[in-house]
């Protein structure tokens, strides 16, 4: 009768050296074959979830958007990998079904989203209600994240950028929001 160390110790060092734990994209030393020099060191908490998240691999956490009161934020993106990302406002108001929500009573505030490069050359800008935005997330969610088609860019390696957030007015009502960009994933666009 064979036993479970010497099934191990054989079958071990022969499935190693057929590559059937391979890591393709994996170099030494955890480097990602894809991204070897990512390195962001802009404004916000960057995430990268690793190579094997489907969607949103990479996070940008900017931070609260107080949405009761007028204001402008401009933050510094340096360093993004060269991946599509959406730029949403993340809002505490659930997802509805289907379609948009007929309850949300900060409908009407005007949010403009601007994307500049090191050159201050204009990569998007969107200027919409929140009402014309699309929503998106999870299904029983108590979040909700709005884009619009236009908020959608892929940062060129090794270009810094400015975005710029305002709300020329604010809404007593509005729930809490979040500035967040999200991207890649190997089932991304």
């Amino acid at each position: 009768m064979i036993t479970k160390p010497i099934i191990v110790s054989f079958l071990l060092p022969l499935l190693l050296g057929m590559g059937c734990f391979s890591n393709d994209n994996t170099a030494r030393f955890g480097k990602d074959r894809n991204f070897p020099d990512l390195d962001y060191n802009g404004d916000g908490t960057f995430a990268d979830h690793g190579r094997k998240a489907a969607f949103h691999r990479f996070t940008l956490d900017l931070g609260e958007v107080d949405l009761k009161e007028a204001s402008t934020r401009i933050s510094e993106l340096k360093g993004l990998p060269a991946v599509k990302f959406v730029c949403y406002l993340r809002v505490d108001y659930p997802l509805p079904l289907p379609g948009k929500p007929t309850e949300f009573k900060a409908g009407e505030l005007v949010l403009e989203m601007t994307l500049r490069d090191q050159h201050g050359k204009e990569v998007f800008t969107e200027k919409a209600p929140l009402s014309r935005w699309k929503w998106s997330g999870s299904v029983g969610a108590s979040k909700s994240d709005l884009y619009t088609p236009k908020t959608i860019f892929t940062p060129e390696k090794g270009k810094t950028y400015k975005i710029t957030l305002k709300l020329g007015k604010g809404n007593l009502e509005a729930p809490k929001g979040r500035f967040l960009l999200m991207g890649g994933g190997w089932k991304a666009f």
